[in-house]
């Protein structure tokens, strides 16, 4: 029933949220005026005009593009304060023309009592007041009152701002959850930025969320220490970066890189995931030593001799003797493998002059080495053979080369058995990148570096008056532009690097000032090497379940989490509260926990659906699986997940029960609508959907040794219903209880 002091009080506050909006509607006009008269700078034709005016458009650029991300939902927190004063708390800070505060930076140190406050320390707040906005209207408010002695009057409506929001429907993309950021996890948002955060916490606790808003804090309090090397959000698959992908923008900040872990190495992209047997030994950190190896090992291809003549001696140096230079190059080597090719030379023509004397070709001493030298490297059968023999290597083409099962077995040595040989070796043959292929990639790159830069083709990046697809001068569109921000460049830059010739310079990596890690429970000791690479100078916030943990050798990750972290100071949390499962919900993930890892300790769920999860047995999990989510559907207005286990890819021994490849996939969400989303265990990381469906738990906890812990994961996905189909009538007695 309409309560009419609680729309009294909406009303206020459309009438005070209606004002913020017509001053960020001023705001944008003075962000547009300024990139007019960037442009209109331009036109003075002077060095200092072109810098100064690409300086003031990026700058305007920027500040546009974060009043148009903060249009929805601009404000969404009140705070009524000791003494009178009333703080709003929104996504970006809004001031008035004369300086006077309308809305707070939800990041300022003055908001941080919205998220901290408590009755035991309330911290001079008498109420909180949440308001839930749906574009531009306020069409809800949830109060807290924290010191009831100072009400004073105060109305206060609704049974708690926080609780209230958890049962709202989940969207395809991950919610904004700063307006209901509790005090432990807010913690950790505003943690010291001087080192790195270890945040540990069981399903629905806000991990994620917590990291998300860190970024944003840490790129609002310390702009310039973390905007100028940047920040890398990193998480375990492309699914996963897409769900929160819209988080960071509307918490204000849009200059983060969000990467999968099949996304870090430019021109691979992950598109599989390796069998648990075979992930065990590729994401090891001996595989290290094993592409080591490969790299110094006889390229495919490469001449097994070396014929050059001086003053009519014929000087020759075969396989083994080569073999022996390439292997003194590599043990004495520094530096990338691509830019050693130059001393390669020097060692080849060191032992062609010291064979040369062998044979007794300089005989009567009157032959000058240095003349030797010159002659030898003159001749084109020399820089030929030394471009065969040193050719420029592509990490691709290394990984590739290493499905000759001969040659894996010379780069093993003894750190991969016959078997295991087998299996790298015929997965390298397979048409498929999967995730920790591109950790190995990552690591070939860093042993090969990068081959020498070529030519550009010209641009618009070339031609210091074109800006955004558009010439200043004449206003033609060039039809190069692509939408979204770049690195800032000046036409002065573009101007010189118009005029300069390729100067053989090797771009390194680049390495970030900040790296959040999600679902770090889960990376190889080869993924965290990866990661490393991209962090030498970093800090840190890795978010992480070691319960959910699919990898087996935790020791292993860890020591390398450690060395990809360095020696910074660490602080470390733990969430304790579920947010995210009703208490139906989280007794069923409790149960397979207790199987899984019984020694640890399940997040407190808060809230009852008052909808126990349904476990039903069938003979047919896939035609069960389909009726369940079509009932689901009918219960829920927002997200179901139906997970299954993963495709056998050939892996017969490791588990029985059905396929779930992309036809049996396919077969199951034909005609369903958007909104339902077909996953297996390992794409469901990280995800959260409004109901749930997994199908066969029996077969999903025994496809690994991790198996119990896939399946804990899977069964915490759903924040209102859950359904799980089964085969097996036991299984059905232990999510029951």
């Amino acid at each position: 029933m309409p309560s009419p002091v609680k729309d009294q009080e909406i009303a206020a506050e459309q009438r005070y949220v209606d004002v913020a909006y017509r001053r960020l509607d001023e705001m944008r006009a003075d962000a547009q005026e300024m990139l007019r008269e960037g442009f209109r700078q331009s036109l003075a034709g002077t060095k200092a005009s072109l810098v100064d005016r690409d300086a003031m458009v990026h700058q305007a650029a920027l500040r546009a593009q974060a009043l148009d991300v903060a249009d929805d939902g601009l404000v969404f927190g009140r705070l009524d304060l000791t003494g009178g004063e009333i703080r709003y708390v929104g996504r970006i800070g809004v001031r008035t023309r004369d300086h006077d505060s309308l809305v707070i930076d939800w990041r300022a140190p003055a908001a941080e009592a919205f998220y901290r406050a408590t009755p035991e320390d309330p911290r001079e707040v008498i109420r909180r007041r949440v308001l839930h906005s749906r574009g531009h209207t306020v069409i809800d408010i949830e109060d807290d009152l924290l010191d009831p002695a100072a009400a004073d009057g105060l109305t206060v409506v609704g049974d708690g701002a926080f609780l209230a929001s958890l049962a709202r429907t989940r969207e395809g993309a991950m919610r904004d959850i700063v307006a209901t950021i509790q005090r432990e996890q807010d913690e950790v948002i505003r943690a010291p930025a001087d080192g790195s955060v270890l945040v540990r916490g069981g399903p629905g606790t806000g991990k994620t969320a917590v990291a998300l808003h860190r970024v944003a804090y840490l790129l609002f309090r310390h702009r310039r220490r973390f905007g100028g090397r940047g920040v890398m959000i990193v998480g375990p698959n492309r699914r996963f970066t897409s769900y929160i992908e819209r988080v960071l923008p509307s918490l204000g900040e849009e200059s983060a890189a969000l990467r999968s872990l099949g996304e870090l190495v430019e021109g691979a992209s992950a598109t599989a995931h390796d069998p648990p047997a075979l992930a065990r030994v590729k994401g090891s950190g001996k595989m290290a030593r094993v592409l080591r190896r490969a790299v110094a090992d006889h390229p495919p291809g490469a001449p097994d001799e070396l014929r050059v003549v001086h003053a009519g001696v014929v000087v020759r140096l075969d396989r083994g003797a080569l073999d022996r230079v390439r292997r003194e190059m590599h043990r004495r080597g520094h530096g990338a493998v691509n830019a050693a090719r130059k001393r390669a030379g020097q060692a080849l023509v060191d032992a062609l002059w010291n064979r040369f004397v062998e044979i007794g070709g300089d005989e009567n001493g009157a032959v000058k080495r240095a003349e030797f030298a010159a002659n030898v490297r003159d001749q084109r059968t020399f820089e030929d053979f030394l471009a065969a023999w040193w050719p420029v290597r592509r990490p691709a083409e290394v990984l590739r080369s290493l499905g000759d099962t001969a040659r894996l077995r010379r780069a093993a040595g003894r750190d991969l058995s016959r078997d295991e040989i087998d299996r790298v070796a015929g997965s390298f043959r397979g048409g498929e990148v999967t995730y920790l292929d591109v950790a190995l990639l990552d690591e070939l790159d860093s042993l090969l570096g990068p081959p020498p830069r070529v030519a550009r083709a010209e641009s618009e990046d070339d031609d210091p008056y074109v800006v955004d697809g558009v010439n200043v001068i004449t206003g033609e569109e060039t039809g190069e532009w692509r939408p979204g921000l770049r690195e800032l460049s000046t036409s002065i830059e573009r101007l010189e690097r118009s005029r300069r010739v390729d100067d053989g310079v090797l771009e390194e990596r680049r390495e970030y000032a900040h790296i959040v890690v999600d679902e770090a429970q889960d990376l190889a000791p080869m993924q965290w090497r990866m990661l490393g690479r991209r962090g030498r100078q970093a800090t840190w916030t890795v978010v992480e379940d070691p319960a959910q943990s699919a990898w087996e050798d935790l020791d292993a990750a860890r020591q390398a989490m450690d060395k990809a972290l360095g020696s910074r100071r660490r602080h470390e949390y733990e969430l304790t509260t579920n947010y995210r499962n009703s208490i139906e919900i989280a007794a069923v993930a409790t149960r397979v926990l207790a199987l899984a890892v019984p020694s640890a300790r399940p997040a407190r769920a808060v809230r009852a659906s008052g909808h126990p999860p349904v476990v039903e047995v069938a003979a047919d999990p896939l035609a069960a699986a389909r009726t369940a989510t079509e009932k689901l559907l009918s219960q829920v207005e927002g997200t179901v997940g139906v997970i299954v286990p993963l495709a056998r890819d050939g892996q017969a021994d490791l588990f029985s029960g059905p396929g779930w490849g992309p036809a049996e996939r396919a077969e199951l969400a034909a005609g369903l609508p958007e909104r339902v989303q077909v996953l297996d265990v390992l794409e469901a990381k990280g995800l959260e959907f409004d109901a749930a469906v997994i199908v066969s738990p029996e077969t999903v906890a025994a496809q690994s040794p991790r198996g119990l812990r896939v399946l804990y994961v899977a069964v915490s996905r759903a924040t209102q219903r859950l359904t799980v189909v089964t085969a097996d009538p036991d299984w059905h007695t232990t999510l029951t209880g």
